[in-house]
């Protein structure tokens, strides 16, 4: 890392505040009580630094605050110095950065500065705390940054220790893998406009159960789109995806842009509450984000599992016929396996959702299919089991 030019008084301060014990105290509530970032759990393979939300709240200040699945605060490898866990956001063009780094012995380090495209660029300490066990979270402060200012494209990062000297173990990257270079990215926010400051202030949405957004809002230059989607389906189908700007206001126009191997897009306008709804037809593992008041939402992946089933008959002249259906009707394999087998006993492309077999001399035995889509438009599924005698 280069050299810091902070400034005395702020390194000696962030020092001191290092050393004092502060009480534990619950993680302050992201803005509008809904996450810019979420993850899906497991993702990352150590439960100490796999993601699964982190956000920006403006209870006491602006804070960054980042959540794994085990909030137990350490590296996991060995022979790891350290595991770091840092949220990153651009600013007029700017990737900037704040982190927190558990050390394997002594006491947490906070810092903040750029990201370079491939690391950390420190520009000095800023000051943080931790909550441990359940529901626990890394908090750190977010220094030089004024109201009105526009957060945008934000996700985590987290490491745990090294691969080989200079090179980064990542462990998470949420929202999206592992790679810093994922292409997935957080809700956009404007600072100031959370709301949840001492005093009151604007009245915004909050999540209700079924995954949308709820409850009125007061009209407003918009601070954040929210936006909600199933996670994952099965089969080609029609899904109605929620979302919200806050503070809630009516009559913005919202554009969503829907991604698969091509991006289209549909539009919306939100109600008076600032909430606004779509359906859209999803027949293969899809992208979603909204835009909305020059604000993005965050990115949300819909993954579709398919299906496929098979009927086994003897043909009229003699050997076995296999026929198949896979649902959604994408291109890719069919592998013919028989119990127990690693290698499959036939293979077929499908087409336009349907696929066929002809064995002429077939083993007995039980068999099933299993129907790999092309590319990653999809996830493989196993059939129904058929049976030669």
């Amino acid at each position: 890392m280069r050299a810091s030019t902070y400034p005395v008084a702020a390194v000696l301060g962030a020092a001191l505040a290092g050393s004092m014990t502060t009480p534990a105290v619950a993680a302050p509530p992201a803005c509008g009580g809904v996450p810019e970032i979420t993850d899906a759990i497991g993702d990352g393979h150590h439960n100490t630094t796999d993601v699964t939300a982190a956000w920006f709240s403006e209870q006491a200040g602006l804070q960054a605050v980042i959540r794994p699945r085990t909030a137990a605060f350490g590296p996991a490898h060995e022979d790891s110095e350290a595991a770091g866990f840092a949220l990153l956001f651009e600013v007029d063009g700017v990737r900037r950065y704040v982190r927190a780094e558990a050390p394997r012995t002594g006491a947490m380090r906070y810092d903040h500065g750029t990201w370079d495209g491939s690391g950390f660029v420190s520009s000095g300490p800023t000051t943080g705390r931790v909550e441990s066990g359940s529901g626990g979270a890394v908090i750190i402060d977010v220094p030089g940054v004024a109201a009105g200012t526009r957060l945008s494209r934000p996700f985590a990062l987290t490491y745990d220790g090294e691969d080989a000297p200079g090179v980064v173990h990542w462990v998470d990257r949420a929202p999206g893998g592992t790679s810093p270079a994922g292409t997935e990215f957080g809700a956009d926010l404007v600072v100031g406009t959370c709301g949840l400051g001492a005093g009151g202030g604007t009245t915004v949405p909050t999540p209700d159960r079924g995954g949308g957004e709820t409850g009125a809002g007061t009209t407003g230059t918009p601070g954040s789109v929210a936006l909600t989607a199933p996670r994952r389906v099965t089969g080609a189908t029609t899904v109605r995806v929620t979302g919200a700007v806050r503070p809630g206001a009516g009559g913005i126009p919202v554009t969503l842009r829907v991604q698969t191997r091509r991006t289209t897009t549909r539009t919306a306008t939100t109600a008076g509450d600032g909430t606004f709804a779509v359906r859209i037809p999803i027949g293969e593992t899809t992208k979603l984000r909204a835009t909305a008041g020059g604000l993005d939402s965050q990115t949300l992946t819909v993954t579709v599992r398919s299906t496929v089933r098979v009927q086994v008959r003897r043909a009229t002249s003699g050997g076995v016929i296999v026929t198949g259906t896979v649902r959604p009707k994408l291109p890719g394999r069919a592998l013919w396996l028989r119990d127990g087998a690693f290698s499959p006993s036939a293979t077929t492309t499908t087409k336009r959702g349907t696929f066929r077999l002809r064995l002429k001399r077939p083993r007995a035995g039980r068999y099933q299919a299993v129907f790999i889509p092309s590319g990653t438009r999809a996830e493989r599924s196993t059939s129904n089991t058929g049976v030669i005698r």
